[in-house]
């Protein structure tokens, strides 16, 4: 096997990463230090036990929490905390969960803080209450496990979380912050308002390992935390984490706080983005703009590039498409690109690759226009009740849509098992194009149906995925694949 690049041995082309840390994206290259300290710790055995009270001890020394824990992921650093928090570490409740009847088993959330990964928590079996910050005190008079907060959201806002987390500490009950996409601090300012748990993730910013999460706060609770995950038999058991993952995110956290020198990756940051926008300027009607980090929890700043699309002839996902197909191949974000614009997230990149990404985005620019997609008067009518059927690898799935035609647009409603919500679309020729997004918990369930339509009868592929705060980009909305289905109207 190739040493240098493994991934070409079994077919898999890697890329130059210019989208930050996304998991879909591998997450980020690991530090020299945490390959070191992960091979050895891959050549002896310890006590897991052993091993996470000593980690926990050295974290809080490392950054000012009175506790840490090390997870497989910032998801199952969610999961194990609101399970302390579900169960106060009583191995009866433990064994019980994800059945949380006769329990406390409500987390109380802000309405406009729930997120994708809010799943991670809803794994224990709780149910989530969302209020507003007004509605907060109310909540936990009803009573509540836990509160939750997704930290990005109460950035602007942190007075007033401290006086929600006042509120929620006044009543015992415990509050946790996902801050997993955010950079680590010292003091941590979510831990300095009084919440009882932060995590973030161990493959970001730190550099860590991919397959982890740190669990910083109160020491009851991280403790708590940590007899609900592997290696005890629980819910956790199946988020195990391997004391090589541990020692190497322990690694990355020493090194963060020690030698790690953060304005000199600012400044490269800059450097690179300068060095893109530099080049990329000169093709016509292109313009840069780099935007500064907005808050010391995310300090990566972005460029943003925009052209004149009607004079290029390429979309931002056309040029997202171009690049993927070029050698070296390049991953430019889905989630930003418009019609004329894409932007780029210098962390991923390595030495030499900005020039790199400059010259190919030039390139793909000039290639020439992307052919425009046919569009013919529509041959068919659709509106109407129709019966749908999709063909899962190993189930099937009863749908309906209600649809009315105005020309060639299509607007309606969808309604699946559980869910329904609008739906909408156009009508080219004898060919058709839905979509719909349906808001379930913290995020939405995507649908996007491609097909042909024979009088009363319609066949042909759904893409399936889902669309939430942190990832509302086609990307994820494809995530779960694709089916084939089968419409036939009903009235």
């Amino acid at each position: 096997m190739d040493h240098d690049n493994p991934y070409l041995e079994i077919g898999v082309q890697p890329f130059i990463n210019c989208c930050g840390t996304r998991t879909i994206h591998s997450g980020t290259l690991i530090l020299p230090v945490v390959q070191e300290a992960m091979l050895a710790a891959s050549t002896r055995f310890v006590n897991m036990d052993e091993l996470m009270a000593g980690v926990g001890r050295r974290l809080a020394e490392l950054t000012g929490a009175e506790w840490g824990m090390i997870t497989t992921g910032a998801a199952a650093a969610l999961c194990h905390a609101t399970a302390a928090c579900v169960t106060g570490g009583d191995p009866e409740k433990m064994l019980r969960l994800p059945h949380t009847a006769g329990l406390e088993n409500r987390v109380v959330m802000m309405a406009d803080g729930r997120f994708t990964y809010d799943q991670a928590i809803r794994t224990v079996g709780v149910e989530i209450v969302e209020v507003s910050p007004d509605g907060l005190a109310g909540a936990l008079e009803a009573g509540a496990a836990m509160v939750a907060f997704l930290g990005s959201r109460e950035v602007e806002r942190m007075a007033r979380f401290a006086e929600m987390v006042a509120l929620a500490r006044a009543k015992n009950v415990p509050v946790l912050v996902d801050a997993a996409a955010e950079h680590l601090q010292r003091p941590d300012p979510y831990l300095q308002a009084g919440a009882s748990m932060v995590v973030y993730s161990g493959g970001k910013y730190l550099r860590g390992p991919q397959a982890s999460g740190l669990l910083l706060g109160r020491k009851k609770w991280v403790e708590t935390a940590w007899t609900c995950a592997a290696p005890h038999h629980t819910l956790g058991r199946s988020m195990k984490v391997g004391k090589e993952e541990v020692m190497g995110l322990l690694a990355a956290v020493e090194y963060w706080a020690d030698q790690r020198d953060h304005a000199a990756e600012q400044r490269q940051w800059r450097i690179d983005l300068e060095t893109i926008a530099d080049l990329v300027g000169r093709v016509e009607s292109v313009t840069t703009a780099i935007t500064p980090a907005q808050n010391p929890r995310s300090p990566v700043p972005r460029l943003q590039i925009r052209w004149d699309a009607a004079r290029l002839g390429v979309s931002g996902l056309a040029l997202r498409e171009r690049l993927l197909q070029g050698r070296p191949r390049i991953m430019l974000d889905d989630r930003g690109a418009t019609r004329g614009s894409i932007f780029i997230l210098p962390f991923s990149l390595q030495p030499g690759e900005a020039e790199i990404v400059a010259q190919a985005i030039s390139r793909a620019l000039l290639a020439g226009p992307e052919p425009a997609p046919e569009s013919r008067p529509p041959a068919v009518a659709m509106s109407g009740t129709w019966q749908i059927e999709i063909a899962f690898t190993e189930a099937e799935a009863a749908h309906r849509w209600t649809l009315a035609q105005d020309g060639a647009t299509l607007r309606g409603r969808h309604q699946t098992l559980f869910l329904a919500g609008a739906l909408s679309g156009s009508v080219s020729g004898d060919q058709i194009e839905l979509t719909s997004q349906l808001p379930y918990e913290g995020t939405h369930l995507a649908y996007r149906f491609l097909g042909t339509v024979h009088g009363d009868i319609a066949d042909g592929v759904v893409e399936l995925g889902s669309s939430g705060q942190a990832a509302p980009g086609p990307l994820n909305q494809r995530e779960y694949g694709t089916a084939p289905w089968r419409g036939k109207r009903i009235k």
